[in-house]
């Protein structure tokens, strides 16, 4: 068999492999090639947030279609179905294009499809929070958690508010990992994968260590790691309303910019890959642009 034979039998197994791949349905590719691989590349944390997308994908009839069949309409009529029955919020919807997004991403990078429906369906356009707290609403908060039956609320929204840490990576600190004034997370805490250093402020080391001689610590410092009711009951005793936990982060950084800390540096104390993200994380508040027009003096 000459070179020119072999290519035209390889040719000939390429289009029979593809042809095979194109028979799949959306569903067995998902479950078969999908999920093992991202599996293996994602986060514990991270994949348990993606199956819980793609369980919910799996349940409508349109994952039955032949993966190269399925159009931009299956697609639009899904999001329909999915905004009806689970009456989900444009960014949450968002964040099951991004899925599928890259479900067929992936498909096209195996050679199983040449088309990706999803590309061209638009991504609704979100509203960004600007929820912060303010200095009265702060010492309302921390009072409220300190009366609390959840003896540790106290210690986890106080740490939230000086280190801007996110609940997971609160609930989930170790004694170990503090050395002096620096407390380190470690890579697979971090969404970027890397290593991060959290300062610690004195008045919060000081709180901890107060915690830590009062509670029996090994070296998780802390036992609870849900404390979305009592947090809930302190907001509502601090008469606090539209507020949740993941805004102390924003707190945390809007308070650095009111007190003229440079947006690069809260960006580094955030973890955060790019500018873009971190403004994102600060809230809108007229009395800045107010303290900065005051300063213009023409006359």
């Amino acid at each position: 068999m000459d070179s020119l034979e072999i290519l035209q039998q390889i040719n000939i197994l390429s289009s029979a492999i593809l042809s095979n791949f194109n028979s799949i349905t959306l569903k067995k590719y998902i479950e078969d090639y999908y999920i093992p691989f991202q599996k293996n590349a994602k986060k514990e944390k991270n994949f348990k947030d993606l199956a819980g997308k793609l369980n919910i994908i799996l349940s409508y009839d349109f994952v039955y279609k032949n993966i190269a069949d399925i159009t931009e309409n299956d697609i639009i009529n899904f999001f329909h179905l999915l905004r009806n029955d689970r009456k989900i919020s444009q960014a949450t919807q968002n964040r099951y294009r991004t899925c599928l997004n890259h479900i067929f991403n992936t498909a096209m990078k195996d050679r199983i499809v040449n088309y990706n429906p999803v590309k061209y369906i638009k991504r609704y356009k979100e509203k960004n929070r600007d929820r912060a707290l303010s200095k009265t609403e702060i010492k309302a908060l921390l009072e409220a958690c300190k009366q609390s039956r959840n003896e540790e609320l106290y210690y986890i929204v106080l740490t939230a508010l000086y280190t801007g840490m996110r609940y997971s990576n609160i609930v989930n600190m170790k004694k170990s990992n503090i050395k002096n004034n620096v407390y380190q997370l470690d890579g697979c805490e971090t969404k970027s994968g890397k290593s991060q250093l959290i300062y610690l402020h004195q008045d919060l080391l000081n709180e901890l260590n107060n915690y830590m001689q009062v509670n029996s610590i090994n070296d998780c410092l802390f036992k609870t790691k849900r404390v979305k009711r009592s947090f809930k009951t302190a907001l509502l005793k601090a008469g606090i309303e539209n507020f949740r936990f993941h805004d102390l982060r924003r707190t945390f950084a809007t308070t650095l910019l009111y007190n003229d800390v440079n947006i690069k540096t809260i960006q580094n104390m955030l973890g955060h890959s790019s500018i873009m993200m971190t403004e994102r994380y600060l809230a809108n508040d007229s009395k800045k642009e107010l303290d900065a027009i005051n300063k213009l003096c023409f006359i």
